[in-house]
């Protein structure tokens, strides 16, 4: 009889784990948030002619973090690369509802962000961010908002949090834009040869 629980139990683990790999692995991030961080990149640029980036990030906070909700957008080509990202720890659970600029909120902040360098940190290779809106991000820098990669955002980390917490989210941030290890080169690459990156959630 045990040994029948223990099967039933593993079966419903393993269908459960397919059909939750299916519906998290979409990648999402809506026209709106395409649209704001296009507006806002353009604006920036027309008042410093000198910036000529080949990428764009566009992080949509509208969506849940099981959804690949960072696109990586290659200017030149159009090609879309898509990832997990978290949210800061006070912005939300499954959702990233709230947003501040100020110190130690250990929430993520909204805007236009220029790509700084590279280095390596804590969390082995990340990049420095210049937050561009006054109100919405200038403390990023002072704040150490970065991009960087964690453990906690991955798969497997969604599907624990299934199980244990009833709610299917990567881990949270202090305020950082993180995402999976297996990514950050790739990401790096990318953002490294000039970029911008643009936060967005819907007005509450």
């Amino acid at each position: 009889m045990k040994k029948g629980i223990i099967g039933g139990l593993t079966l419903v683990a393993i269908v459960l784990a397919l059909v939750s790999g299916v519906f998290i692995l979409q990648e999402k991030v809506s026209g709106q948030a395409f649209k704001a961080a296009f507006a806002s990149m353009e604006s920036y640029r027309r008042r410093h002619h000198e910036e000529k980036p080949s990428f764009l990030a566009v992080v949509d906070y509208s969506k849940p973090s099981y959804l690949k909700r960072m696109v990586v957008i290659d200017l030149k080509s159009g090609d879309l690369s898509f990832f997990f990202v978290a949210h800061g720890k006070n912005s939300g659970d499954l959702y990233a509802r709230r947003f501040s600029n100020s110190p130690e909120s250990g929430m993520s902040s909204l805007g236009l962000y220029k790509i700084l360098e590279t280095y390596s940190g804590d969390h082995g290779k990340g990049i420095r961010l210049e937050g561009l809106d006054p109100l919405l991000n200038s403390n990023a820098f002072s704040r150490d908002i970065v991009l960087h990669s964690a453990d906690y955002v991955s798969l497997n980390y969604i599907l624990i949090n299934l199980m244990t917490l009833n709610s299917p989210m990567i881990g949270r941030s202090n305020g950082c834009f993180v995402v999976s290890p297996g990514d950050i080169d790739e990401v790096e690459q990318k953002l490294n040869h000039g970029a911008f990156l643009y936060a967005w959630a819907e007005e509450p």
